[in-house]
């Protein structure tokens, strides 16, 4: 035989002992997947290095052809919807995110008119005041007012899109306060804490309104049925 034949088969060997390993680790994802039901890629590898010694290296690649031959779908979590309460009080007394976020608000505008009124210029509570008053202006007034525009807590806007949403709104609110405060009343610390608590607590309780009528009703604005008018014409 010559040196040609035998490099033919020995890479076909080769290639032979590649397809035995890649059936090999595609019915262990595939046991994987049966038993244990990973939420993600990550966990999957993870579960799969714990049971046998495969590597990430030799994991992935199979998980890829899984993918384009569609034997494995790989799509982003879904988004559970959280349903609002129906009653006012479970806004406030229960153990829930819109209680807690209730709370917050209620917290942070207190602690932020006590340490506006007092003033602190050294100390501990001098550093506390920075992050409160940071905290109120960028974040908590943007987010009163994403609540209030997006009262639904669903897959359209999730969490780190209300983030950004909510730091975005807080910027352009403190801009307009600013402004209105300038031509109006005077601009002073005191008058722009009192003006935007004002204004988040106005869209708080807009955000606390429909997420009750959600709750109750279902939806917030019913759309129109379209209604066809069907005109019956007489036969002369």
């Amino acid at each position: 035989m010559s040196t040609k034949d035998e490099k033919r088969k020995q890479k076909f060997k080769e290639r032979q002992e590649r397809e035995k390993d890649k059936q090999a680790i595609e019915e262990k994802i595939k046991a994987v997947l049966e038993k244990r039901k990973p939420f993600d890629v990550r966990s999957l590898v993870e579960s799969l290095g714990t049971d046998s010694d495969l590597t990430q290296e030799k994991i992935l690649p199979v998980i890829r052809e899984m993918e384009q031959k569609k034997e494995l779908v790989l799509q982003e979590p879904i988004f559970e919807p959280i349903d609002p309460p129906k009653k006012l009080k479970d806004y406030f007394f229960a153990k829930n995110y819109f209680s807690y976020e209730t709370w917050i608000t209620l917290t942070t505008i207190m602690l932020v008119l006590t340490l506006v009124l007092v003033d602190v210029r050294s100390g501990f509570f001098f550093y506390v005041r920075y992050i409160v008053v940071c905290f109120f202006m960028l974040i908590l007034s943007g987010w009163a007012l994403t609540s209030a525009m997006f009262p639904e807590l669903d897959d359209n806007l999730r969490f780190l899109e209300r983030v950004a949403t909510a730091i975005g709104l807080s910027i352009v609110v403190l801009v307009l306060d600013g402004l209105f405060l300038n031509y109006t009343f005077r601009f002073t610390t005191k008058s722009i804490a009192l003006s935007l608590s004002i204004f988040i607590l106005v869209c708080s309780a807009i955000s606390i309104g429909l997420r009750i009528k959600l709750g109750r009703d279902g939806y917030i604005f019913k759309k129109k049925e379209d209604k066809t008018l069907i005109f019956e014409v007489a036969e002369k």
